[in-house]
């Protein structure tokens, strides 16, 4: 019976991780780099998508041509 109590509590333990929130919000504007270049780009995020193995992961929309993109929060810093 007590090997049975312990696996119950193993369990509940493992269970107890925290959960990474997204840090931009959907629909606000941020900045993202562009290619290779040090140019940034304005954006608007559309969607929030889940950890990729890298972090976590924005779907995103260019204002200038409508481009769409995903990409790494740590790629993203607030545009204002």
């Amino acid at each position: 019976m007590t090997d049975y109590i312990n696996a119950r509590e193993r369990h509940r333990n493992v269970r107890s991780t925290s959960v990474a929130t997204h840090k931009f919000n959907i629909g606000v504007h941020v900045a993202c780099k562009v290619g290779f270049s040090s140019e940034r780009g304005l954006f608007r995020v559309t969607r929030h998508l889940p950890d990729g193995g890298q972090g976590l992961q924005y779907r995103i929309k260019a204002d200038r041509d409508g481009q769409e993109r995903v990409v790494l929060e740590s790629t993203l810093e607030s545009a204002t």
